[in-house]
């Protein structure tokens, strides 16, 4: 793979791992408590992750079929634009705590009422970032720029392959800052 993409699957693994450490000697209830009454739980926010990417992942499996077609083939180095560049950086977590803060579209909310166990929300991230792994190796040789893929909520919002990849591993390492800093909440409660 190339050395953007080896970028990414560190970034999945890390993510992968990052739960499991987080969600270590927790009880389901604790799990699943929000802190407040507007709070996500740590269990929404990775609800809301696994929302996020198993809408996204027949978008980049046909991104990749589609640039294959089209003989869209690249190794890299990819440059993409400004404002994809931008929505990129403004929803992943270049700083946290985020500077922005955006109203969570209702089709990647988490789902109301729903009642995690830890150990079924590990297995189905870990499932999902083996998935992303996967994908990665499926776009080793595509153009990561020239191949695009439409955002579920919106068909206008249309990213470039590495920018769709950039923006999961980003939105992931924000939301377990976003689950760590509950799990800190509850704890001091």
């Amino acid at each position: 793979m190339n050395s953007e993409l080896e970028q990414r699957a560190e970034e999945f693994q890390s993510a992968r791992h990052e739960l499991a450490e987080l969600v270590a000697g927790l009880d389901d209830e604790t799990f699943n408590r929000r802190p407040d009454r507007k709070g996500w739980s740590i269990a929404e926010c990775i609800d809301h992750l696994l929302t996020v990417g198993w809408k996204m992942v027949p978008r980049l499996d046909a991104a990749i079929i589609e640039a294959r077609n089209r003989g869209l083939l690249s190794d890299g180095p990819f440059e993409y634009g400004a404002l994809g560049n931008w929505f990129v950086r403004a929803n992943s977590a270049d700083s946290l705590p985020p500077r922005r803060t955006f109203k969570t579209p209702r089709l990647y909310r988490p789902e109301p009422k729903r009642e995690w166990t830890v150990p079924q929300a590990v297995q189905e991230f870990a499932n999902l970032q083996e998935k992303f792994i996967s994908i990665l190796h499926n776009a080793d040789g595509v153009d990561l720029a020239r191949a695009r893929a439409a955002s579920p909520v919106t068909r206008l919002l249309r990213l470039s392959l590495g920018q769709w990849l950039k923006l999961l591993a980003g939105h992931q390492k924000r939301h377990l800052w976003q689950a760590r800093q509950v799990k800190k909440r509850l704890a001091a409660a």
